[in-house]
């Protein structure tokens, strides 16, 4: 069944926080990433805080796939417009000050990677997509890639490419839509887990391109 693609309203920020929150629970690093993890009820707050700031910016559109029959919002993504004046958009930017359930130095020293990616995407005039997320329950029956296509045909009347920082879990699906590998950062969560051997291995992060089709 296909969903029903809408802008999201500063009414869904709730709605969306929990959306965020239970698709990107189960991605390992979100342990590390919490002092106190699982701590859904702090976490959620912390994603209302990201996606606010989203849904105020003019450049920004952030869209949801509803339930054709319920209206009920699965899954949704931002897609933001950056040019060679507008620095592209920062994780410290969007939440400032970490708040006490945050592992600051994990999460301060990762977003420095993720910060040297999205340099790679200062030059140029681009779509830049962030905050994708689905239901976990919706997952794999076509809600994410109807989210995505519905950017990339914005990219692509724009005539222009369309950048992303990719988790381990979805780089295979943006392969699967015309994106490209142009860099990546490596975390080692061995290392931060204070070299126990416990399983935990490299997390790799991809900063990926589309050009238009």
């Amino acid at each position: 069944m296909m969903s029903v693609i809408d802008a999201a309203s500063i009414d869904d920020v709730a709605l969306l926080a929990g959306i965020n929150r239970r698709a990107y629970k189960p991605e390992v690093i979100s342990s590390f990433a919490e002092t106190n993890w699982p701590d859904d009820t702090n976490m959620i707050e912390f994603f209302k805080a990201r996606i606010v700031p989203r849904l105020e910016d003019t450049a920004s559109k952030v869209f949801v796939a509803k339930d054709p029959s319920t209206r009920n919002i699965l899954g949704f993504i931002c897609c933001t417009l950056e040019d060679v004046q507008k620095e592209p958009s920062s994780t410290m930017q969007i939440m400032p000050s970490l708040p006490p359930f945050m592992n600051a130095k994990f999460v301060s020293s990762s977003a420095a990677d993720v910060e040297r990616l999205k340099g790679l995407m200062r030059g140029e005039k681009h779509y830049y997509l962030s905050a994708f997320a689905v239901e976990p329950h919706e997952q794999n029956k076509g809600v994410g890639t109807q989210l995505l296509k519905h950017c990339l045909k914005i990219a692509d009347d724009a005539n222009l490419p369309t950048w992303l920082i990719a988790f381990p879990g979805s780089h295979s699906l943006y392969k699967r839509h015309g994106f490209i590998d142009v860099d990546h950062c490596d975390i080692d969560l061995n290392a931060w887990d204070g070299n126990k051997f416990r399983g935990y291995g490299i997390y790799r992060q991809y900063a990926m391109v589309r050009q238009t089709s």
